[in-house]
């Protein structure tokens, strides 16, 4: 046998919760309804004793491979109590590369031991067996020969399946050359593990082979995907060929793997396939040609991508799945039944990755609530019409119970009682009292004192330069900033980080349109000096870029201050290497303040004032307060954030060639050059502390108004309408709006 591909389990763990910190323990039952309403399902969660990298459950026990002291083992594990029978060592095991059971409940484990392929096998009576060599024909000149998984059927037969590179000549110009190609294959091996015959279907022609399973009838089927869609084929044991390939209509968007995240976890049912798309679970029929949905996996807690085993057996689901960011696995079954956890919903323009993770989290952890997620854009398939049904709902107090507000001016209407005060529920709740939360980021986004939406970080927007420009400045007006970049021999266009025209508007409009409109009143000023300031600006800044690296202008100081985002210590650092120590951060040009102003970075939510069960709701959205926090932006949470400060300082190391070298927090590229950061200094995390409690305003897009000023600064910016003009018609527009959402 030529070379073949080998590993030790590689157990991929992802930044999320401790699944030993939500508090659930074995054999805890919940239940589920399908948003559809068409199938409830009662839930079964059962820990598992460990973590297992492979897994198969049978009608009696449960299979699991691990990797301990380099050695891999194999647990049986009762179904009933979930306790580990026996653990046997598969010993000189290099990969296990499927688990398989037959019908007599004979258990088979497709391994490489000392380069060779081999069948360990565990009898119906629970007695372990030593491995036996299988001779894998036809191989000799193959490459990168990768063992897939093992299948069985009632008639005794093994199917192993593989994949490997293999050459043909073909002519070419005259000349016979040698072409490398990937096939998958299936070797039908009988009872003493001879080889009966082989077949393979080449991955060629974007033709992909999915999966390779045996139905419950015992046929062995291809499942391939092909430039027109999916199609099955079933392997002729009379005939020792494949029969007709069955072509797979698409379903909608479902079952198609052109569709988001594509198709994973597909296991062959009676008449057709389980398959798992977008973290939900459904079930295609063959005879219709349809797909229906079975459940949603993230309203139970689970990830698909996390699933070992998925089976159906009769009405019942069964599913062995890992727990992140856990050293445990566990069994989970479904069977049809009635609902008693309480359904908490989530309402979203589209579901996002990071609120997606939390409400699965949650699901997990929660044994009173589950919160089930309402996709807007799934269900208008139009991202505006989403957003205008999504606010709609808001404002009559038909939307979810919890609401992901980013994107829907949710300030024009906070103030008509449509969303909850999230101060309410931190008064009374030991977890998450008001102070535990980052002082000037909860107030800048306070409405008349209430809170009404929050997410677990935030980052910085800001201006910053040189020393010697800014002047130690810290918060300017227009007229101060144009006066400084006089000082300096410089104009609007030193200034790096903007584009021309509406998005530069665009920008300023969105770090100060608190200034400009009282959300609580219902009132706004754009008729003042410093909104012409602001659209004067806007239409005298070209940009005037020359070339160069961002670095070069910087250094050549063609470029004197910058305007961005600070979403970490080393963010400060970069720009303190850059502008040199006496970096200083200006803000943007602002009526009062430092002009350096915050924005939540990822998901805001908020709580539906009008629905009964705000309690579930705040359970949720103090659970994504307390553990969203992903890595990415500062945290919330004061005690965090301190946390990420503190670990800035820190310094990390690395061995290379015998030597301890120091560890870079990152490295910052601009063209041919490239700079190092280490750890901060006191000095810098002192710095960006004074940033975050000087923050202001909140960098918040509002699309309406935006789209107004836009429209009627148009006439303004090519010089056909005065100023005067284009800020009063501004001024009525914006007042007959906020007017209208009184």
């Amino acid at each position: 046998m030529r070379r073949i591909k080998y590993t030790i389990f590689t157990i991929i763990s992802t930044f999320m919760l401790l699944f030993t910190s939500c508090g659930v323990s074995g054999n805890n039952e919940g239940k589920g309804i399908l948003q559809e309403g068409v199938v409830s399902w009662k839930e079964n969660h059962s820990l598992l004793e460990r973590r297992y990298a492979l897994a198969l459950a049978t009608e009696r026990n449960i299979y699991g491979c691990y990797v301990k002291d380099d050695e891999v083992l194999l647990d049986s594990i009762d179904k009933e109590g979930f306790s580990v029978k026996e653990t046997f060592v598969l010993s000189g095991s290099m990969l296990i590369s499927g688990i398989a059971a037959d019908w007599e409940g004979n258990v088979y484990i497709l391994d490489v031991r000392e380069e060779s392929a081999c069948i360990w096998k565990v009898d119906a009576d629970g007695r372990f067996q030593d491995p036996v060599s299988i001779n894998l024909e036809s191989t000799k000149d193959a490459k990168d020969l990768f063992l897939k998984g093992v299948y069985t059927d009632q008639n005794g037969y093994l199917y192993v399946w593989c994949e490997m590179s293999v050459s043909e000549e073909k002519m070419e110009e005259g000349t016979v050359i040698e072409v490398w190609h990937e096939v998958d294959r299936v070797y039908v091996k009988d009872g003493q593990l001879n080889t009966i015959f082989y077949d393979e279907i080449p991955n060629i022609s974007k033709t992909e082979v999915l999966n390779f399973q045996v139905d419950a009838e015992g046929s062995p089927i291809f499942i391939v995907k092909d430039q027109e869609g999916l199609y099955i084929q079933e392997i002729d044991m009379v005939k020792r060929g494949r029969k007709d390939a069955v072509r797979l209509d698409k379903s909608g968007r479902f079952f198609d793997t052109d569709y988001a995240s594509g198709l994973g976890n597909i296991v062959v049912i009676e008449d057709g396939v389980l398959y798992c798309q977008n973290n939900e679970l459904f079930e295609y029929h063959y005879d219709t040609q349809t797909a229906k949905k079975l459940l949603n996996l993230s309203n139970y807690g689970i990830f698909s991508s996390d699933i070992l085993f998925l089976a159906k057996r009769g009405d019942a689901i069964e599913i062995i799945s890992n727990l992140r960011e856990s050293d445990r696995s566990e069994f989970v079954s479904f069977t049809p039944g009635e609902s008693e956890r309480k359904t908490v919903t989530l309402g979203m323009i589209m579901t996002t990755q990071d609120l997606g993770r939390m409400a699965t989290e949650f699901n997990r952890c929660s044994r009173e609530y589950r919160v089930e997620i309402v996709d807007y854009f799934e269900q208008t398939g139009d991202y505006d019409r989403a957003v205008e049904q999504l606010k709609l709902d808001v404002v009559t107090g038909t939307a979810p119970d919890i609401i992901a507000v980013s994107g829907i001016d949710y300030s024009m209407f906070s103030k008509k009682g449509v969303l909850a005060d999230l101060y309410d529920f931190m008064r009374d709740d030991e977890e998450c009292p008001r102070d535990l939360l980052v002082r000037s980021v909860a107030e800048a986004y306070e409405e008349g004192g209430h809170l009404y939406s929050i997410a677990p970080a935030f980052q910085l927007h800001s201006m910053w330069g040189y020393g010697d420009v800014a002047g130690g400045q810290s918060g300017v007006t227009f007229e101060e900033l144009f006066q400084l970049l006089e000082d300096s021999g410089k104009d609007l266009n030193a200034i790096a980080g903007f584009s021309a025209d509406e998005p530069v508007l665009t920008r300023l409009c969105t770090v100060s349109m608190d200034e400009f409109v009282d959300w609580e009143s219902g009132t706004c000023a754009f008729e003042g000096d410093y909104f012409k300031k602001v659209l004067a600006f806007a239409k005298e800044y070209t940009g005037n870029y020359a070339g160069g690296t961002y670095l070069e202008r910087i250094r050549n100081r063609e470029v004197v201050m910058s305007v961005g985002i600070i979403s970490s210590v080393v963010d400060y650092q970069i720009q303190k290497e850059l502008y040199g120590p006496d970096v200083s951060f200006i803000g943007y040009p602002a009526a009062e303040g430092t002009g350096t102003v915050i924005a939540f970075r990822g998901s805001d939510v908020a709580i539906n004032a009008k629905k009964e069960n705000q309690e579930g709701a705040w359970e949720f959205v103090k659970f994504y307060l307390l553990n969203g926090y992903d890595g990415q932006g500062f945290p919330i949470v004061q005690e965090q954030f301190d946390r990420v400060l503190d670990a800035s300082m820190e310094e990390e190391y690395f061995d290379t060639e015998g030597r301890t070298q120091r560890k870079p927090k990152e490295i910052y590229y601009e063209g041919d050059e490239y700079i190092m950061i280490f750890a901060a200094a006191q000095e810098d995390v002192d710095m960006v502390r004074r940033l975050v409690e000087g923050a202001g305003n909140r960098f918040e897009p509002h699309w309406i108004i935006q789209s107004i000023i836009n429209e009627e600064s148009e006439g303004y910016f090519s010089g056909q309408v005065d100023i005067d003009s284009t800020v009063r018609k501004i001024q009525n527009r914006v007042t007959l709006l906020l007017q209208e959402s009184q």
